[in-house]
């Protein structure tokens, strides 16, 4: 029971490790394997091993290697004049990271974590296998970079994460520490969904009253963005004028990480500024659901090859900053849709980054009163 335990514990390591470590355990697992099953040919007990490893091991991911992030208190120093810009997003480190994914797993998935943590971090350690390295903080870094240069020298912005060093809460102890009392934070969500409610759920554990705070606000998420959703318009009929051809949009809303009402009023607002503005262009659009829904993007393209479209332009409309797993997401809808001689494009925006600046821009001058 004991060889059999320690071959199926060394199998799950194995499966959320990389580098070397996973190497030690997919030995370990090969050595175990060899004598229990090859030698010994003992199979009594395996079910059992099986079930007992990956409790165990989702209890260890969920227990022991996520990191616990507090909020230390702090003497803050000479006060500043300054307003201090927090920006805060998913985060995510350029290579595979077991500890901040499974930080990540824990907080998304709550209890649940101790059922899935394992092929959840598999998934991860996936993800990055195939696509290399996460931009995420160069992305992330290059809106602040844009917003230091509309803001001036009267504020400073500074990048924090949920799931990724630096964590929210030692970005806002640090400032706080360093004499900052204006404080904005930017939750950069597209909608209230499980990121941005880890978010909040996490702020409003911080006892920030005795800091004695000038202000401390915290901006809107971006499902109702004007800007947003007419750059994606502009962008697909870009696309569509180019081609000249009947053409058919995908839509495609987050079901699982978004806000599911706000994810759909955003996607419909894109869809109305595309009708409004190509009125005499029979243009079909559908509002798919990902992730639990793949049978609905399949479902929804074939609705519109019925209409004689033979090109379909996709786009994932509800993600700011793009992840490992949004990249995944992406992926598996073209393989969803590939659908012999159909043509399809993705829609990337390239001024997505610039539009998320000027919007963050726009809602601290509401506040502000910048240039007023």
């Amino acid at each position: 029971m004991l060889i059999s335990a320690l071959l199926c514990i060394c199998i799950c390591l194995s499966f959320i490790f990389d580098g070397y470590m996973e190497n030690i355990f997919i030995v370990l697992a090969v050595i175990a394997f060899y004598k229990q099953i090859i030698i010994n040919k003992e199979y009594k007990y395996m079910c059992y091993a099986v079930i007992i490893s990956i409790i165990g091991v989702n209890c260890l991911v969920t227990l022991g290697f996520r990191n616990y992030i507090k909020f230390e208190d702090t003497e803050p120093a000479q006060e500043r004049e300054e307003t201090l810009i927090l920006l805060v997003s998913e985060g995510e480190s350029k290579n595979y990271n077991l500890r901040e994914r499974a930080t990540q797993v824990a907080y998304e998935d709550g209890n649940k974590s101790y059922i899935t943590a394992t092929k959840d971090l598999y998934n991860y350690k996936r993800y990055y296998s195939k696509f290399g390295s996460s931009n995420f903080k160069e992305n992330a870094e290059e809106i602040a970079s844009k917003l230091r240069t509309m803001l001036g020298n009267d504020y400073k912005v500074v990048n924090s994460y949920l799931y990724s060093s630096p964590y929210f809460e030692s970005s806002l102890e640090g400032v706080i520490s360093k004499g900052f009392k204006k404080i904005i934070l930017c939750p950069l969500f597209m909608t209230e969904g499980v990121d941005y409610n880890v978010f909040k759920d996490r702020f409003d554990t911080l006892n920030l009253s005795t800091y004695e705070l000038k202000e401390l606000e915290v901006l809107d998420t971006f499902y109702k963005s004007s800007g947003l959703a007419m750059m994606y318009k502009n962008e697909i009929l870009e696309q569509i004028n180019k081609k000249e051809e009947d053409a058919g949009v995908l839509l495609v809303g987050l079901h699982d990480k978004n806000n599911l009402e706000q994810d759909i009023q955003f996607r419909e607002t894109v869809r109305d500024y595309i009708l409004q503005e190509e009125k005499n262009k029979d243009i079909q659009i559908k509002l798919p659901l990902l992730e639990n829904n793949k049978h609905d993007i399949v479902k929804s393209g074939e609705e519109l090859l019925e209409y004689g479209i033979d090109t379909l332009y996709v786009a994932l409309t509800t993600c700011t900053i793009d992840t490992m797993y949004s990249r995944y997401l992406v992926e598996s809808i073209l393989k969803e849709l590939d659908m012999g001689n159909t043509k399809f494009y993705y829609i990337d925006p390239k001024k997505k980054l610039d539009i998320l600046a000027e919007e963050i821009f726009i809602k601290i001058s509401l506040i502000a009163n910048i240039g007023g």
